[in-house]
């Protein structure tokens, strides 16, 4: 086989770095979404200890009910109305979920920085056919901060919005 003879076609490669990245987010927010369809977020509870309180309120009150004094104030307490109860949203993402997105955002934010540092000379055929997809790549490369810049943006609304709820 001669290797001198071969030429390495550049635009299927080129095709290939910018379809794998995508096709690993895809793949990412699937595998999020199939991780949380069988999970079942309800804690265990135990009654445990609510069933020795209702024992000993039972016993009291049997106590109470035998005695022939009448009972002038047994509590005193305050009803103050509740205006609103205040309902704060919580984050339930498991834990692979997170770390796919993380890596998302980290992929992102490492292919933008190094798009804009791409120094690569090629031969003049591969040049002819990178002057037809360059103005492709530009876009590429301003399409990758624009959506870096609104992950980052969106983290911070999130954010924002936790500690106003958590105040």
């Amino acid at each position: 086989m001669n290797r001198k003879g071969q030429s390495v076609d550049f635009e299927e490669l080129i095709k290939l770095i910018f379809i794998v990245p995508i096709l690993l987010i895809m793949f990412g927010a699937i595998f999020g979404v199939l991780n949380s369809i069988g999970q079942d977020n309800c804690p265990a509870c135990d009654c445990s200890q609510y069933q020795n309180q209702v024992t000993n309120l039972t016993a009291q009150l049997e106590l109470c009910q035998n005695q022939t004094k009448e009972i002038v104030y047994a509590n005193r307490t305050v009803e103050v109305p509740v205006e609103v109860i205040k309902e704060v949203p919580t984050n339930n993402d498991s834990v692979p979920t997170k770390i796919i997105i993380s890596l998302s955002i980290l992929l992102s934010i490492f292919l933008t920085f190094h798009l804009f540092k791409i120094e690569i000379n090629f031969p003049e055929e591969v040049n002819e056919k990178l002057k037809n997809i360059h103005k492709w790549i530009i876009r590429a490369k301003w399409a990758s901060l624009v959506f870096t810049i609104i992950l980052l943006l969106w983290g911070l609304v999130k954010l924002f919005i936790f500690i106003k709820n958590l105040f």
